[in-house]
C-alpha cells in the first residue's frame, strides 16, 4: 500500500480503538465542551462514507471474472480506504452527538451500534481485501451485506431526525388526504393547533427524539412539558415556555423552532398564544368563539366555512406603520387575510405603560380588536381606550380597573362585546352599560357580583351578560391580591399597600420568604412599612371558595444615593442592559431575562465600582440576581465585598459563597443576597460577583459554563 493510505488507515484503526474503548466506559463519559462542534458535525460527514461504500460494494457485486479490465484495483483500494476512514469518523461523531439531550430511543441505540459496526467491518475489509477478490462469492456476499448495514443505519438515522419510516415512506401506500371538517364542527386543538405543532414542532419532540425530554404527539404529553417544565403557564406575564421561546430572537439557542428549521407564520404564532391565554382547552369548538377572537379568524382562513365577514367602510392602514408599531410584547395583525380590520395583543405584563395604548392612535381608524388581559390597565386608561372609534371588541379581563370609569367606553358606537372578567367592577358600573349604543355582550366570571345580582342581570336585558357555570356544589378559586406599589425600592417613611377585587375577601401575608396559609399568617388591614429588604408573599381567602394563587414580590430598603458606577470586566453584549448605570438606577430587574434591565456574564465574573462623592457609613450591601435554570441562568459561587476611601485602598469586608445547586428548580425568581460587615466610612466600594464555572451533571447543559445576572446594588 502507498504511503498515503498507510496513514489513513492508521488513524481510521486509531478512532475505531478509541470508540470501543470508550464504548466499555460509556456511562462515565462526559463529553466536554469542546467536543461538542466534533459531534454535531455528524450529519455534515455522514454522508460520504455512505456514498463511497455503496459505490465500492456495487462494483464488487457486478464484477464476474477474474482479471476484468473494469477493475482496478489502485481506484478500488483508495475507495475502500477512504470509506473505511469516513466511517470511523461519522461513527466517532455520532458516538459524541449521541450523548446530547433529547436522543433517548430504540432507534438511537440501534443507529449507534450499526454505525460503529459499519466502521469496524470497513476496516477489517480494507485489511483482509487481498484475500477477497471482487468475483469471489465471499466478496459479493459481503458487499451484499455491506449494503443491507448502510441502508438500514440511513433508514434509522432518517428516523431520528425526520420522523418514523423517513426513507422507507414514498414506498408505502399514499397517505389519504386530510378530512374535511365542517367550521361549525371544528375543534380548536384538533384542527388548528395540533396542526401546527406537527407541521412545526414534532420533528424535534416525538418519541425518537425528544429534545429537552418533550414529545408533543399526544395531548397527554403536550400538558406533562418537558425537563424545563410544564409549557404554559396563564399566571405568568409571557404564557410560559412554549410562547416565550417563539419570541425570542432567532439567534437565540432557546429560540424554537431552532434557526435553520422552518419557523412558525406570525398567524401561527398568534393563534398558540390565543389558545394558551384562552385556557388550552383540548375540547372547545372554534363555533363557540367570537368572530373577533383571532383563533376565529384563523379557522375561517385554514378551514373555511360559509360565514360573511363583516364588511369594513374604512381603509387599510400602511403597512410599515403597522410594522413600526409592533414590538415583542405588542402584537397588531389583521383580523383575516386582505381585511383593513386590526387587531391587538399585549403579552408582557412587566413592560406594559399606558403609553402603549396611546401609541396605537396613528391606527386607531383600523383597530376593531384588542385584548389587554391581565395587564396593569387602571380606570384612567378607559379614556384612552375611548379614542379609538372601530372598536367592536375590547378584553380587559384581569386587569386592575375597577369600573369607576366604564361610561366613557359609550363613545364607542361600534362596541359590540366587552370582557370584564376577573375585575373590580361592581354591580353599579354594570348597570351603567345599558345605554351603550351597540353593545350586544358582556362577559362576567369571577367578578365580586353577587350571584343573585348576576341572575338578575340575565333577565330582561338587551345586553347577554355572561357569568360563568355556578351551582351550590361547584367551588371557585380566587384571583390573586394585587400589591399596588410598582417600585420596589422603597423609601424611608414609604409604605407597600395591598387590594382584592372581590369584597369581603381576606388577604394573608408573610414577609419572611414562608407561603401564607388561611389560618395562621397575618392578615392584610392597612399598608405594610419596610424597614428592610423584604420578600411579600400574599394569597386571598374567602368562605366559600378556593384560596387565591400565590403573589410574591420583592421590596427593598432605599439605601445611599450612588454618584457613580465603574463596570471592572465587560458585560456580555447579549445583555448589556443600560452598562454601569444599571446598578445604582432604582429599578429591580423583573423575572424576564429579556426585559433589558439585566447584566448577564458567562466568560468574566462580575466586577463593578460604586463611588460616593461624600463619604458614608455603611454596614450592608444588597446585590439583585436572577436564578433561572432552565435559561442556563445559575447564582453566583462566590461574592466578594471590598471598601475603603478610593480604588487603591481597598479591604475585603465580606464574602458570600452560595455554593452549587444540588438539583432543579423550574421558574425564575430573583434572588438577593446581603453581605453585613462592621460599620465604616466608605468612598469606594467594589463588588464581585463569580458566575458558576461548571453545570452539574443534573442539568441539561452540564458541562458547560453558567451564566450570572446581576442588576440593581443596594448600599445601607
Amino acid at each position: 500500500m502507498s504511503d498515503w493510505k498507510g496513514y489513513v488507515y492508521n488513524t481510521a484503526f486509531f478512532l475505531n480503538g478509541l470508540l470501543v474503548f470508550l464504548l466499555f466506559f460509556e456511562s462515565r463519559f462526559a463529553v466536554p465542551q469542546w467536543m461538542q462542534a466534533l459531534g454535531r458535525m455528524h450529519p455534515l460527514v455522514l454522508h460520504f462514507p455512505l456514498v463511497v461504500l455503496i459505490l465500492y460494494s456495487l462494483w464488487v457485486l457486478i464484477e464476474r471474472k477474474p482479471d476484468s479490465h473494469t477493475w482496478n484495483e489502485g481506484l478500488a483500494d483508495s475507495l475502500l480506504v477512504i470509506g473505511t476512514f469516513t466511517a470511523a469518523v461519522a461513527a466517532f461523531s455520532g458516538f459524541v452527538l449521541s450523548h446530547e439531550e433529547g436522543y433517548e430511543s430504540d432507534t438511537l441505540l440501534w443507529h449507534k451500534w450499526l454505525g460503529i459496526a459499519i466502521s469496524i467491518a470497513a476496516l477489517i475489509w480494507y485489511g483482509a481485501r487481498k484475500s477477497l477478490s471482487p468475483w469471489k462469492i465471499g466478496s459479493k456476499a459481503i458487499a451484499g451485506a455491506f449494503l443491507v448495514l448502510l441502508f438500514v443505519g440511513g433508514h434509522l438515522g432518517g428516523n431520528l431526525t425526520h420522523g418514523e419510516d423517513f426513507l422507507i415512506s414514498p414506498l408505502g401506500p399514499s397517505a389519504e388526504p386530510a378530512q374535511q371538517v365542517a367550521f361549525e364542527e371544528a375543534k380548536v386543538y384538533e384542527h388548528l393547533v395540533k396542526p401546527v405543532i406537527e407541521q412545526k414542532c414534532l420533528s424535534c419532540h416525538n418519541e425518537e427524539k425528544s429534545k429537552g425530554g418533550l414529545q408533543m404527539q399526544t395531548q397527554a404529553l403536550l400538558a406533562k412539558g418537558g425537563k424545563g417544565g410544564v409549557l404554559w403557564d396563564t399566571t405568568k406575564a409571557d404564557l410560559g415556555l412554549l410562547i416565550s421561546r417563539l419570541h425570542l430572537p432567532l439567534d437565540d439557542k432557546k429560540h424554537m423552532p431552532p434557526r435553520g428549521k422552518v419557523q412558525l407564520t406570525e398567524e401561527e404564532v398568534v393563534l398558540l398564544a390565543a389558545w394558551v391565554k384562552g385556557g388550552s382547552r383540548f375540547d372547545q369548538l372554534v363555533s363557540s368563539l367570537s368572530p373577533q377572537n383571532p383563533v376565529y379568524t384563523y379557522a375561517q382562513n385554514v378551514l373555511g366555512g360559509d360565514r360573511t365577514e363583516e364588511q369594513y367602510a374604512f381603509s387599510a392602514a400602511s403597512a410599515d406603520e403597522v410594522k413600526k408599531l409592533n414590538t415583542n410584547y405588542r402584537l397588531i395583525k389583521p383580523l383575516s387575510a386582505g381585511s383593513p380590520a386590526l387587531f391587538v395583543n399585549f403579552y408582557n405584563r412587566a413592560s406594559f405603560k399606558s403609553q402603549d395604548i396611546e401609541g396605537l392612535m396613528p391606527l386607531k381608524d383600523q383597530i376593531v380588536a384588542m385584548d389587554l388581559s391581565k395587564m396593569p390597565v387602571k380606570d384612567e386608561d378607559i379614556k384612552a381606550l375611548a379614542k379609538f372609534p372601530e372598536l367592536r371588541r375590547l378584553i380587559l379581563n384581569f386587569t386592575d380597573i375597577t369600573g369607576s370609569n366604564l361610561t366613557e367606553l359609550k363613545k364607542l358606537a361600534n362596541l359590540r362585546e366587552l370582557s370584564l372578567s376577573g375585575t373590580g367592577v361592581t354591580m353599579a358600573h354594570v348597570k351603567s352599560l345599558d345605554g351603550f349604543p351597540s353593545l350586544k355582550r358582556v362577559y362576567l366570571w369571577s367578578t365580586g357580583i353577587a350571584p343573585k345580582d348576576l341572575e338578575n342581570l340575565k333577565k330582561g336585558q338587551k345586553i347577554a351578560f355572561e357569568t360563568g357555570f355556578r351551582s351550590d356544589t361547584l367551588v371557585m378559586a380566587l384571583n390573586p391580591p394585587v400589591i399596588l406599589n410598582e417600585k420596589q425600592l422603597i423609601s424611608k417613611g414609604e409604605t407597600v399597600s395591598m387590594k382584592h377585587q372581590i369584597a369581603g375577601t381576606v388577604i394573608r401575608y408573610t414577609l419572611d420568604g414562608s407561603e401564607p396559609d388561611s389560618a395562621t399568617s397575618p392578615i392584610y388591614e392597612k399598608p405594610i412599612p419596610v424597614n428592610g429588604n423584604i420578600t411579600l408573599k400574599a394569597r386571598a381567602f374567602r368562605q366559600g371558595w378556593y384560596g387565591s394563587t400565590l403573589v410574591s414580590k420583592l421590596f427593598f430598603k432605599e439605601g445611599f444615593h450612588v454618584d457613580s458606577a465603574q463596570l471592572i470586566t465587560p458585560v456580555d453584549q447579549r445583555y448589556h442592559a443600560k452598562g454601569a448605570s444599571s446598578v445604582s438606577d432604582g429599578k429591580v430587574g423583573d423575572t424576564e431575562r429579556v426585559s433589558g434591565t439585566w447584566l448577564g456574564y458567562v466568560e468574566n465574573d462580575f466586577q463593578s465600582y460604586l463611588f460616593f462623592n461624600k463619604p458614608v457609613r455603611a454596614s450592608n450591601v444588597t446585590l439583585s440576581t436572577l436564578r433561572s435554570f432552565g435559561s442556563f441562568i445559575f447564582e453566583p459561587t462566590r461574592i466578594e465585598v471590598w471598601g475603603g476611601a478610593d480604588p487603591k485602598t481597598l479591604k475585603l469586608l465580606k464574602v458570600i459563597t452560595p455554593g452549587v445547586p444540588a438539583k432543579d428548580i423550574p421558574g425564575a425568581e430573583n434572588i438577593v443576597y446581603e453581605a453585613g460587615f462592621a460599620p465604616q466610612q466608605l468612598s469606594c466600594i467594589k463588588l464581585v460577583a463569580k458566575p458558576l464555572s461548571k453545570i452539574p451533571a443534573w442539568h441539561s447543559g452540564k458541562g458547560n459554563k453558567g451564566w450570572l445576572f446581576v442588576d440593581e446594588v443596594i448600599v445601607n
